[in-house]
């Protein structure tokens, strides 16, 4: 039988955790206010639960059936939120991390979700449904690699910010501090970097969600306000993607080749893929020599490959497999016919706001709606032109659709939709449009045909 000790625990800056005196849902009785029963371990039994030297464990919560025991590492210096009431634990394989964020964001759920798969692992803060922010453990994630695939700083800013970067202070405080990024510009970075973490979930086809109920504000940082909804969607959007690379990796034609004077800093999976690739040009046969399964080396090579540490080739003659292609054409109708209810739709809520405006100015607020969700849906609406009144030509349109690599409609749903709700929106607060109700009412039956 495992022996249990109490110690006590430090508690976290702020209101993020205030001890476990209010510890709930099932931890044994006769625990002290601010303390923790922390776990000891005969050699055997750590070996067991796959503990390394300097780790231990501390229990969370024993109910009749289960115990719930928290792995302890020197490195990690934030603890989970075990004065929350642990709500949620789910295997992503059988649980889409996307199911769970869906139902968490209609729930109007407020506090912390991680999720762990092998070396990965990755943290969401919550309020009420919506992300506040994010946090992960992968290199690719951090800051300073964000705003450097975005272009917001040069490589040489990069290096020189890293070379006076010491642990815990900011990244991005260096590089205001430097003169390289606005307070501003540092501000969108850090909202580019929270999404980014948040769309790569869903490219996991396994591991471990678990989520805490209840306020918990990540330490040291600002909360931001980022529409879950809109996140979730995008990152359907990028699994979709990674599906479709997956598919080009395991053409057999395919090469794949470790590009010289890579960066050193690889760390788990990477290295694991990286140094495999010495021995190997094929994937599945990289896949067995790393011993990673195929979606999760498909997601760590294309991170590779955005670093340059992995190029791909394919023989003479069929380069354009490693292309951006669209779907078959076989849905090419369906997909015609989704542009132009969208598009039916959008012309018919112009018609009232023309009514009482010019063509001119609600073409101009239109482009402004456009210009701004393209920001979202790039392939679709960036530089998108809007004719007299409002009017958006469906062949145009169409045309981007079918080079979309992902899931076409769905992308045109959300393209769009985002600018039928605006139009909406619009009608319903214009001073000038009288009843707007009931000319809502009126395209009703069309509205619901999308």
């Amino acid at each position: 039988m495992l022996k249990r000790r109490p110690a006590s625990v430090e508690e976290g800056t702020g209101d993020s955790w205030t001890g476990a005196g209010r510890l709930r849902g099932g931890v044994r009785a006769g625990i002290a206010e601010g303390e923790l029963e922390r776990v000891e371990l005969t050699a055997d039994q750590r070996s067991l639960l796959g503990l390394e030297p300097g780790d231990s464990i501390r229990l969370l919560e024993a109910r009749r059936r289960t115990i719930l025991l928290e792995r302890i590492r020197p490195q990690v210096a934030e603890a989970l939120p075990w004065d929350r009431d642990l709500v949620l634990s789910a295997d992503v394989r059988s649980f889409p991390l996307a199911d769970i964020l869906h139902l968490l964001h209609s729930s109007n759920q407020s506090g912390f979700l991680l999720f762990e798969d092998t070396d990965h692992e990755k943290s969401v803060y919550l309020h009420r449904g919506e992300v506040v922010f994010a946090a992960s453990n992968q290199p690719f994630d951090r800051l300073g690699n964000c705003l450097l695939r975005a272009g917001s700083i040069s490589a040489e800013q990069f290096e020189e910010a890293n070379e006076v970067y010491r642990t815990p202070g900011h990244f991005g405080k260096i590089l205001v501090e430097r003169g390289f990024l606005t307070p501003r510009e540092l501000w969108n970075g850090v909202n580019t970097q929270v999404e980014e973490i948040v769309r790569s979930l869903f490219s996991y086809g396994s591991g471990t969600v678990l989520f805490w109920e209840g306020e918990v504000r990540p330490n040291n940082v600002v909360r931001l306000s980022l529409p879950t909804r809109r996140l979730i969607a995008e990152g359907l959007r990028r699994r979709d993607e990674l599906f479709k690379f997956l598919a080009l990796l395991e053409d057999s034609r395919v090469r794949l080749d470790a590009a010289p004077g890579v960066d050193d800093n690889l760390i788990g999976t990477e290295r694991a893929i990286f140094e495999a690739l010495s021995g190997t040009h094929s994937f599945p046969q990289l896949c067995r020599d790393a011993g990673v399964e195929p979606l999760a080396a498909a997601r760590t090579i294309r991170h590779l490959r955005l670093h340059g540490a992995v190029t791909i080739s394919r023989a003479a003659g069929d380069e354009s497999l490693l292309a951006h292609t669209g779907k078959a054409d076989s849905d090419a109708d369906t997909l015609r016919d989704c542009i132009t209810e969208h598009l039916k739709v959008i012309a018919e809520l112009i018609v009232p706001i023309v009514a009482v405006e010019s063509a001119e100015k609600i073409s101009e607020r239109i482009s402004s709606v456009i210009s701004e969700a393209s920001l979202h849906y790039p392939e679709l609406l960036a530089d998108l032109r809007v004719g007299r009144g409002g009017a958006i030509d469906p062949e145009e349109l169409i045309a981007r659709a079918r080079r979309f690599p992902g899931e076409r409609e769905r992308e045109v749903r959300l393209a769009l939709g985002e600018l039928i709700s605006y139009l909406e929106f619009e009608i319903l607060n214009h001073p000038d449009i009288s009843e707007p109700d009931d000319f809502l009412e009126g395209i009703a039956a069309l509205r619901a045909r999308l």
